[in-house]
């Protein structure tokens, strides 16, 4: 290509030159191939004009979802076919995906396309211009989990949860909910079908609500960031799309947008609605943020990027797609055109008459930037065609091919040039890469012989994709006609050995292994129900559990080896207010003829003479779970807790106890030593590890009785 537009006269030997080398070097390891795809459907002549009415981008981005299928057509059948290129490191070698790029004049939106077209057909991809990660199908997926959770009356964000992985509801399924009354909203169909139906279909139905129901209520208190990783992880959907197609880039752009959400939170605005609104903003304001980033150079992935950001690379395997795209000539039709050598170019405007027209130095101005832009666009061409190292493969789209080669034919007729030149009007009128290509291959004969040279029309792509995505999706297929059905059915069936090990807990509280029982291993990590300090200042009442861990702190504090009256130990619940221990409310409530009764008890009398008073002691051990749950299955538990008090007793005997202020009815003692006997059991087993000392006795103590209960 020239590089200035003053010879724009199309200079076929530099082309050529490059070409020849090019086989000089890489002998029998392809040609250049340019593939234009017709879109005329030559069975229905009036299909263009059906699509006249449509808006102009939407027309265009389908035409390029046909080209970006035809670039997959072409990258699987020279995987299929084992396509060899030459490696300088280990010779001739099969293609990779990696030796693949895709080079676009602007990628922007078209890249968006090319990507999801590669990533439907299972083929890993990289896009350095790659879709917003607002826009990626698994942060559309989370974002519509929190309008649903916001407003779940937003039918088009619900069904779209419902479609996910997330919801898993079929259409058929859909359908059949949505007939119970299809003049309500979504969500309230789900609740009426509930109500109504008893079909399978219900639990599904149940399931789904009780999910959301659940976010509802922890986003009363969750922040932001911390909802949606609790729907991270109730749903298994960030490890779901770790395992798909460039899940690594998929789950990184969950973690983003975990960050923005973080990042949100430290400014003025709180809550749910305003992080939607946000989201919804930075989308209409093209705030957004590119998708994360996590592909390094080896990997094996299709790359697609601008031409500019190719200079100075090559690749084995090169597609330059979507030259039908005309040059942007758009600055041009700016009021005020500006040259540094010309000067300024402004529109003629005569309000009076209320006309307006271009003036002499804006047409001059405007005819020297287009021939600047075609020189640059030349330069940039140049710059991707000579990016290949193996084979060039040039893809473009043509209304109705026939038409323009015949138009091109007559323009090349009358622009006749016995010097092998193409005339600059006819590079300036024909502002494509597609429609230089064509000329060129017009012009001359020699070009013929280097470039393979094909037409497709749209209707083979359509239907070769087609007849793919029915084969993908195909729900009928008969396994049981292989040979290896028996193996697929035993490895489908084929559950973990150890599962049990999975469900126990790695680390847990005492009271938490308490609860667990033989049959049920699994239990739920919730949130501390701790109150506010804001709401414990205001409340009057104080509730029983509070009360008991009052009594468990004056016992903490207190001094067990002296005696009290009423009114030392008025002074010492007194001193622990003034020093902000405890806060007024709390020593109200704080019941001083029990903790009395306690201290000047006969049992208190033998803690006052121990040799050694322990309170408060906080263990961790590790436990059998066969011991521990009565389970087959040999494994450790690491189990937490804190001792009320143990002492050694003047015959260096071990004694521990455990205060409990639960109410007790008369005569029912032994149901709180049942209810307490496994926690003691630990607490015993913990302290002979311990001490390395057999434990002499283990007692309950009843603040409500004011007695000792042996275990």
């Amino acid at each position: 290509m020239s590089k200035e537009l003053g010879e724009i006269e199309y200079n076929e030997n530099e082309y050529l030159n490059y070409m020849a080398n090019y086989e000089e070097l890489e002998k029998g390891l392809g040609k250049t191939e340019l593939a234009i795809i017709d879109l005329i459907d030559e069975e229905n002549d009036q299909l263009d004009d059906k699509n006249e009415q449509k808006d102009e981008s939407e027309k265009y981005l389908e035409k390029e979802q046909i080209e970006a299928k035809y670039v997959v057509y072409k990258i699987k059948e020279m995987m299929e076919k084992n396509f060899q290129i030459q490696d300088k490191k280990i010779g001739v070698r099969n293609l990779q995906y990696k030796d693949i790029v895709i080079l676009l004049r602007s990628p922007g939106k078209i890249g968006s396309i090319y990507e999801n077209e590669l990533l439907q057909a299972g083929i890993p991809v990289y896009s350095e211009a790659s879709n917003e990660y607002l826009d990626t199908i698994e942060i559309q997926t989370i974002t519509n989990v929190l309008k649903i959770l916001d407003n779940p009356t937003d039918d088009i964000a619900f069904v779209s949860c419902l479609r996910s992985t997330i919801g898993g509801f079929t259409d058929n399924e859909l359908v059949q909910i949505r007939l119970v009354d299809r003049y309500i909203s979504f969500y309230d169909s789900f609740k009426k079908f509930l109500e109504e139906e008893s079909c399978e279909l219900v639990n599904k139905v149940k399931n789904f609500l009780d999910m959301i129901s659940k976010w509802r209520k922890i986003s009363e208190y969750l922040s932001v960031s911390e909802l949606i990783w609790q729907i991270y992880i109730d749903t298994g959907y960030y490890n779901y799309v770790g395992l798909m197609v460039n899940g690594s880039i998929r789950q990184s752009n969950l973690r983003m947008l975990l960050e923005r959400a973080k990042s949100y939170e430290k400014t003025s605005f709180k809550g749910l609605y305003n992080f939607i609104r946000f989201i919804d903003k930075m989308k209409l304001g093209k705030n957004d943020y590119s998708s994360a980033k996590v592909i390094g150079e080896n990997e094996d992935v299709v790359r697609i990027m601008s031409i500019h950001k190719s200079k100075g690379l090559e690749f084995p395997v090169v597609f330059l797609s979507s030259t039908s795209k005309q040059i942007n000539l758009e600055d041009l039709k700016d009021n005020i055109l500006i040259n540094q050598n010309i000067g300024l170019g402004p529109d003629y405007i005569n309000y009076e008459r209320k006309i307006k027209y271009s003036t002499a130095a804006k047409f001059a101005i405007k005819l020297k930037s287009k021939e600047d832009s075609i020189s640059e666009e030349m330069r940039v061409l140049y710059v991707a065609l000579t990016r290949a190292r193996e084979k060039l493969i040039i893809t473009g789209i043509s209304n109705n091919y026939q038409k323009q080669i015949e138009k091109k034919k007559e323009q090349l007729s009358i622009y006749d040039d016995s010097n092998n030149k193409i005339s600059p009007l006819l590079i300036k009128n024909n502002i494509s890469y597609l429609d230089w290509f064509e000329l060129v291959l017009l012009k001359s004969n020699k070009m013929k012989e280097l470039i393979d040279f094909e037409v497709v029309n749209k209707r083979e792509i359509i239907k070769d994709n087609i007849q793919s995505e029915e084969i993908i999706n195909n729900e009928k297929i008969d396994f049981s006609k292989y040979s290896n059905y028996t193996q697929i059915e035993e490895n489908i069936d084929w559950k973990y050995p150890n599962l049990i090990s999975t469900t126990l807990p790695i680390k847990s509280s005492v009271s938490a292994i308490k609860e667990l029982s033989k049959n049920d291993y699994e239990y739920e990590v919730g949130i501390a129900n701790v109150k506010p300090e804001f709401l414990e200042e205001n409340s009057d009442k104080i509730t029983s559990k509070e009360k008991g861990t009052l009594v468990h702190l004056v016992l903490q504090k207190i001094d067990l080896r002296k005696t009290y009256n009423k009114d030392e130990l008025k002074n010492f619940l007194d001193e622990l207010l003034a020093k902000k221990i405890i806060n007024q409310k709390q020593r109200d409530n704080i019941n001083e003829n029990k903790i009395l009764e306690f201290l000047n008890s006969d049992f208190e009398e033998g803690i006052r003479n121990a040799i050694e008073i322990h309170r408060e002691k906080p263990f961790c051990t590790k436990i059998s779970a066969k011991n521990l749950l009565g389970i087959e299955k040999d494994e450790d538990i690491l189990v937490q807790g804190i001792i009320d008090l143990y002492y050694i007793d003047s015959q260096n005997r071990v004694i521990l106890v455990d205060y409990k202020t639960d109410y007790v009815e008369k005569g029912k003692e032994q149901e709180l030593v049942e209810k307490y006997k496994s926690q003691l059991e630990l607490y015993r087993i913990a302290l002979e590890k311990a001490l390395k000392k057999t434990i002499y006795k283990t007692y309950i103590y009843s603040i409500y009785l004011g007695k000792p209960l042996e275990l």
